[in-house]
């Protein structure tokens, strides 16, 4: 039996004493604990405000280890098809509702509604007041990574915050989570408003109110933070939202701290493959070989966050570790190789052109990635100098843009945790049965990845894993160009933030604010 238990939880004597001094300012007619947060996105439409409301069974840590949260311990059976739960005692739902395995067993079964992996459950029992088992019909030892963490729909809501109450299928009516804040007021494409939760489980919040302000544009935040509108901004996004071209300057004001994160989690282009020319690996690999990514992110970016040869960063427990030498630049090798693919100058106009068709490509860039523009524009002139012509297209709705393949490069990123990162995952993006259909998708590759993802032996799953990591390498499914390093600036009265373990961890009990 495999057996993880909870570690000890404590509160540090100057965590204590600090409550005293908060509390005792506020018992005194001081103003209250705010933090006016500035988010791109409206507070219902993104993950990270659920992280201050919802919580999981368990969360994983920084490389993918999974935590206890609210299931304390569990069990797995050998051939890991039963999952044995004990949930924390002592926690309430926001809406005054008891935590226990019966809602545990609830919202599982909300989020097998949609979940990917819910064809693999065939049953879900209470034991007791505190323990549930899960029985699946196959082996399935990351079950639990896809529970895990809020950024999925398996965000423990009260049972009775649904209508029809108790209906795992029914529409949510209260934002009724077990975490450290509560949702007080919400205004669509406005505001939102949460205030500390009394009775939380864990280390109460030195807030005493958080308020979620929808402001879209980066550079409409920077103006807003340093006229004292916001007090933080760059939290509530799983990007980087502030512009790295602005942080030397940020860095530099007196009356702001910034503060940086890498989450190993990779700004790439995606290759359309299921159309021409990324269809053919040797056109996929001489752009791979053309982008001068050293040359990129230091004259853009400094030294904020580095270029990265590899499709996700090998630190994660499934990582390409194997993989030693990532893509470099390699001019003359990515002449060769469009040659060798058909692809010349036949007409002397400087496109490469093939069967009278000239390289013409599109680069699409969703509206809100921070530093896409500058990134499209230096791509752009990168691959005009090998005869490529990439026309850049912005877009509000680059989901749907993606799931048509209305593109042939598409701006987006690596993956990273909660789910499996690299998007090698049993429903990521590189399996044929994923979410993501012009991805490259191959018979051999989703053997691999359900060799891999349905064994219980670890160096079973580490061998598959090397295999899927050297044939989606040779494959060139992507350019991978740099770590999103994940940028917070504040005001320096924000005290004790601290960035959370996975992109869209937003722990913000230390957080208080000092006059």
């Amino acid at each position: 039996m495999i057996r993880v238990t909870k570690q000890s939880v404590f509160i540090p004597m100057a965590y204590a004493v600090l409550m005293v001094i908060l509390n005792w300012g506020v018992c005194h007619g001081d103003d209250t604990q705010t933090l006016v947060m500035g988010a791109q996105k409206d507070f219902m439409a993104v993950y990270e405000g659920k992280h201050l409301i919802f919580e999981s069974l368990a969360s994983p840590d920084a490389v993918g280890h999974i935590q206890p949260q609210l299931a304390e311990s569990w069990t797995i059976s050998p051939d890991a098809k039963t999952w044995t739960f004990v949930m924390r005692k002592g926690v309430r739902y926001h809406d005054g509702a008891a935590f226990n395995a019966a809602s545990a067993k609830f919202n599982l079964q909300r989020a097998m509604v949609d979940a990917y992996w819910a064809k693999y459950v065939d049953d879900i029992t209470v034991l007791d007041e505190f323990i549930l088992k899960v029985s699946l019909n196959t082996c399935f030892p990351t079950f639990l990574l896809d529970m895990a963490g809020v950024a999925q729909p398996e965000s423990f809501i009260s049972p009775t915050a649904v209508d029809p109450s108790g209906d795992p299928a029914g529409r949510i009516v209260q934002y009724a989570g077990t975490g450290p804040f509560k949702l007080a007021d919400y205004r669509k494409d406005r505001d939102a408003t949460l205030i500390r939760n009394p009775d939380y489980w864990g280390k109460p919040a030195l807030l005493d109110r958080i308020v979620w302000t929808y402001t879209p544009e980066p550079y409409a935040q920077i103006m807003a933070l340093k006229a004292g509108e916001l007090d933080i901004i760059g939290v509530p996004e799983h990007h980087s939202s502030v512009p790295f071209m602005k942080l030397g300057e940020l860095s530099s004001n007196p009356e702001l701290v910034v503060t940086t994160q890498s989450y190993g989690r990779y700004q790439v282009l995606e290759f359309n493959c299921r159309k021409a020319p990324f269809d053919d690996q040797r056109a996929r690999k001489a752009l791979n070989c053309a982008i001068d990514r050293e040359t990129m992110v230091r004259s853009l970016f400094g030294d904020i966050t580095d270029p990265c040869g590899l499709i996700t960063d090998p630190k994660f427990v499934w990582g390409p570790s194997n993989i030693n030498v990532g893509y470099r630049y390699d001019p003359e090798t990515a002449e060769h190789l469009l040659q060798e693919a058909g692809w010349v100058d036949n007409d002397g106009d400087g496109i490469l052109d093939k069967d009278g068709r000239p390289f013409d490509i599109n680069l699409l860039v969703t509206t809100g990635e921070a530093n896409g523009d500058m990134i499209a524009l230096v791509v752009q002139s990168q691959l005009k100098k090998m005869g490529i012509r990439m026309r850049i297209e912005t877009s509000m709705d680059g989901t749907g843009k993606q799931m048509s393949g209305t593109y042939d490069l598409f701006l987006h990123h690596s993956g990273c945790l909660p789910s499996i990162p690299g998007g090698i995952g049993i429903g990521g993006k590189y399996y044929s049965a994923g979410g993501w259909p012009y991805a490259f998708h191959s018979k051999a590759l989703d053997e691999l990845i359900e060799a891999a993802f349905t064994t219980t032996a670890p160096v079973k799953q580490r061998r598959k894993c090397d295999d899927i990591w050297r044939l989606l390498h040779d494959a060139n499914p992507c350019i991978p160009l740099y770590d999103v390093t994940k940028a917070v600036v504040m005001n320096k009265k924000v005290k004790g933030f601290r960035h959370g373990p996975t992109m869209f961890d937003m722990d913000l009990t230390g957080v208080f604010i000092h006059p």
